[in-house]
């Protein structure tokens, strides 16, 4: 009797299961299939972890990433570490010690005085003027400096609509950890005493706005060009894809440089740079997309559903806009995920090369330009914690993307 019961409520769970997912919508569908790919999960965590973190950059960073929150007391210092106990006993509020920087001991005055090369080549041999030896740092660990979450610090703007013709800039002081007194420096600091890890978390907004404002301009680009392009045909999409297939076959990198060279002899403000080089990879990035939006709307546009919509009245714009291009929404969404690291690497490329952003802004191309200084793979290793946030946040990108690429797929279960 029981058993009955129990398979008779089974069967219509299932039933209603299975009823559920073929009645379900698209991005229904698309999150379902998602959802089961446990790398794709947890790069996106990642991803959106890190994406956060860069938009509330200020919030996140316990220093001024600026030239205003520089250390001058502890130039190329090495990175802070939080502890939870040490030969004093256990605490469960964490805590670092002061760092601060061995000062020369070098008597400059009395080497004039002297005038004799004997002891100028004595110091130059004995090492004391090297790399190394000015890293070398003293730890004061009778003294703890406890972390305090919440702390007061540097104000920074919260809310700034002031570019918008709106008076309206809320600002804020307040940050998720720091000390007391003094700073804390988690990844160390670089040559001119500002902080690696606040400037690292600013750059990945930066860089990450950058290929925001870059697809958005492709993505644009794309729908009107493939778009018109499909559905009127004949000479019209003759020219377009000509004009397609003139950007799509021509080099990116030299037009890219050639762009950046351009961008570099005019006088421009950082923010109008940052502008100019993401609509430059956007426009230049379209043809992959619009020529396959293209083709998907020859197809679509001899439809019934098209047919139904000229029979109404509908225009041209709005057949295109609000009927054959939603019917390729779910490859757009998937196409703009999987091309965001090559946006990212383009804007990479071209700040590590010089040619895109430069000091001091903070981008991750402009970080990882500093990496590649023989001073700092030597005596600075930290300052390749951009470079780990480079690769994890690509990487993030990637598995995402790939993810949703089989999600979006509806042959996806049977292959």
């Amino acid at each position: 009797m029981m058993s009955s019961v129990l398979a008779r409520f089974g069967q219509k769970a299932k039933t209603s299961q299975d009823e559920s997912y073929y009645t379900a919508g698209q991005l229904a569908l698309i999150k379902a299939r998602f959802t089961r790919k446990a790398s794709g999960v947890v790069a996106g965590w990642i991803l959106v972890s890190i994406v956060l973190m860069g938009f509330f950059a200020p919030f996140f960073s316990p220093v001024d990433p600026t030239i205003r929150g520089a250390d001058a007391e502890y130039r190329r210092g090495a990175p802070q570490a939080f502890f939870f106990w040490d030969a004093q006993g256990v605490s469960l509020r964490p805590f670092t010690y002061t760092y601060s920087k061995s000062k020369p001991k070098i008597d400059f005055q009395a080497l004039a005085a002297s005038g004799g090369l004997d002891a100028l080549d004595a110091l130059t041999s004995s090492g004391a003027l090297s790399s190394s030896s000015q890293n070398k740092y003293n730890v004061d660990r009778d003294k703890r400096r406890y972390v305090q979450f919440f702390i007061k610090g540097w104000e920074y703007s919260l809310i700034d609509f002031s570019m918008a013709g709106l008076d309206l800039d809320l600002r804020w002081d307040r940050h998720l950890f720091g000390v007391e007194q003094g700073d804390i420096h988690l990844m160390g600091t670089d040559e001119d005493g500002k902080d690696v890890f606040s400037r690292t978390l600013h750059a990945v907004w930066v860089t990450v706005s950058i290929a925001v404002v870059a697809l958005i301009v492709k993505l644009f680009t794309s729908l009107l060009i493939g778009g018109v392009s499909g559905y009127f045909g004949g000479r019209v999409d003759a020219v377009l894809m000509s004009f397609t297939e003139a950007v799509r076959v021509i080099p990116s990198i030299p037009v890219y440089l050639a762009c950046a060279v351009a961008l570099s002899s005019m006088d421009l403000t950082s923010v109008q740079r940052y502008f100019a080089i993401a609509v430059v990879i956007g426009a230049l990035d379209f043809a992959t997309l619009g020529r396959r939006l293209r083709t998907h709307i020859l197809t679509e546009r001899n439809q019934d559903y098209v047919l139904a919509a000229q029979l109404c009245g509908s225009s041209s714009w709005r057949i295109i806009w609000r009927h054959l291009i939603p019917s390729f929404t779910s490859y757009i969404i998937v196409d703009t995920l999987i091309n965001f690291p090559y946006v990212i690497l383009a804007e990479t490329s071209l700040s590590f090369l010089g040619l895109g952003l430069t000091e001091p802004v903070n981008s991750l191309g402009v970080l990882l330009q500093k990496a590649q200084d023989p001073d700092i793979q030597q005596n600075m290793i930290w300052q390749f914690f951009p470079v780990l946030v480079f690769v994890v946040l690509i990487m993030a990108f990637v598995f995402v993307g790939d993810a949703l690429r089989d999600a979006a797929d509806p042959y996806s279960e049977k292959k």
